[in-house]
C-alpha cells in the first residue's frame, strides 16, 4: 500500500474537501474540473499507485491514496466514482468509518443497487444525494479524463422520495457544483432514473453491440467493416466501451433494460409490418416523426 498523504499541491486554501473514490474517466475528470473551476480541495483514491502519482503531478488533487479509508477520514463530500456494484461493495465496507455530516454522492449510471446499499448502511448524521453527470466516452481511465468533460452536459441531481439521509441543501450544493463545471442541471426523482437510463443509454448500448455483431461477426465481417462509413460508426460508437463496466451497468439495471428491449421489439415489429405490406407512405411518416424527435433533442 502506497501512502501519498505527504505529497501536496501548492495553491490557494480550499473551502471544502471533496474525496473522490476512483480516478477513472468520470472521477478523474471530476477531480480535474473541480481543481480548475472551483475552490474545493480535492483528494482522491485510486487502486494503482501510478494513477495517484499522475493526479498529483497534474495538480488536480491535494493528496492521493491507495487506501480509500484515508479519503473517508478527510472528506466533507465523498464521491463514489467506481462501477455501480463496486461502489456498493466498497460503501458497505467503508460506512462505519464515515463521519457525521459527510455528504455522500455517486456518479453511477444505475442507482438501485448503490442507493439501496447506502440507505441500508448510512451512518447516522450523514447525508446522501445521488448525482449522474451524463458525460463519458467509449474510452475510459484517468488518461482520458479532462476538466471540460462535463461542459454542456446534463448533470442530474436525484430527488429521493425516501427522505432518510436526503437533504435539499446538499442537493443544492451538488447542483451548483455541476453549474461551476459548465453543466446543465436537471433534477428528477430517484424512482424514475433507472427506467429513463435504460431507454436512453443502456438499451441503446446493447443495440450498438447487436449491430456491430451482425455487421462484423461472420465470414464477411471484415469486408463489411471496410465498406462501412459514418452512419455505422456513429450508431456503434458506444459498443467500443469497456465490456466489464458495461456488463455491470446493464445487469445492474436488468429489469428496466429488458423492458426497454421489449419496447424496441414493438418498434421493430411495426417497421417489419410496414415493409411486408409495402406501406411506404406510413413508413415515411414513421421516419419523419423520428426525425422530429431527433431534431428536438439537438435543440435541447
Amino acid at each position: 500500500m502506497v501512502d501519498f498523504s505527504k505529497k501536496r499541491v501548492r495553491g490557494r486554501r480550499m473551502k471544502r474537501k471533496v474525496g473522490i473514490i476512483g480516478l477513472g474517466l468520470l472521477g478523474g475528470s471530476l477531480a480535474k474540473g473541480l481543481a480548475k473551476y472551483t475552490d474545493y480541495e480535492v483528494i482522491g483514491y485510486a487502486r494503482r499507485p501510478e494513477i495517484c502519482e499522475a493526479a498529483l503531478v497534474d495538480k488536480v488533487v491535494a493528496r492521493a491514496y491507495t487506501d480509500p479509508k484515508q479519503v473517508v477520514a478527510e472528506a466533507d463530500i465523498l464521491v463514489f466514482a467506481l462501477p455501480p456494484d463496486t461502489n456498493a461493495r466498497l460503501f458497505e465496507e467503508l460506512a462505519p468509518l464515515i463521519r457525521p455530516r459527510t455528504l455522500i454522492t455517486d456518479v453511477s449510471s444505475t442507482k438501485t443497487n448503490f442507493a439501496g446499499t447506502v440507505k441500508q448502511h448510512l451512518p447516522e448524521g450523514a447525508k446522501f444525494v445521488s448525482i449522474h453527470p451524463m458525460a463519458g466516452s467509449e474510452k475510459g481511465g484517468y488518461d482520458m479524463a479532462k476538466a471540460d468533460l462535463f461542459k454542456n452536459c446534463t448533470w442530474i441531481v436525484l430527488e429521493d422520495d425516501v427522505k432518510d439521509g436526503w437533504d435539499a441543501e446538499a442537493a443544492a450544493e451538488l447542483a451548483q457544483m455541476g453549474k461551476l463545471l459548465g453543466s446543465r442541471v436537471e433534477c428528477i426523482p430517484m424512482s424514475v432514473h433507472d427506467g429513463f437510463m435504460a431507454t436512453i443509454s443502456h438499451m441503446p448500448h446493447t443495440v450498438a453491440s447487436m449491430i456491430a455483431t451482425i455487421a462484423g461477426g461472420d465470414e464477411y465481417g471484415d469486408l463489411r467493416l471496410r465498406l462501412a462509413a459514418g452512419g455505422f460508426r456513429d450508431v456503434t460508437r458506444v459498443a467500443g466501451g469497456n465490456p466489464h463496466m458495461w456488463r455491470e451497468i446493464i445487469t445492474g439495471n436488468r429489469d428496466e433494460v429488458v423492458r426497454a428491449l421489449s419496447d424496441l421489439e414493438k418498434q421493430i415489429s411495426i417497421i417489419k409490418n410496414l415493409l411486408l405490406t409495402a406501406d411506404d407512405d406510413t413508413l415515411e411518416l414513421y421516419l419523419s416523426n423520428a426525425k422530429q424527435i431527433r431534431d428536438k433533442f439537438s435543440l435541447l
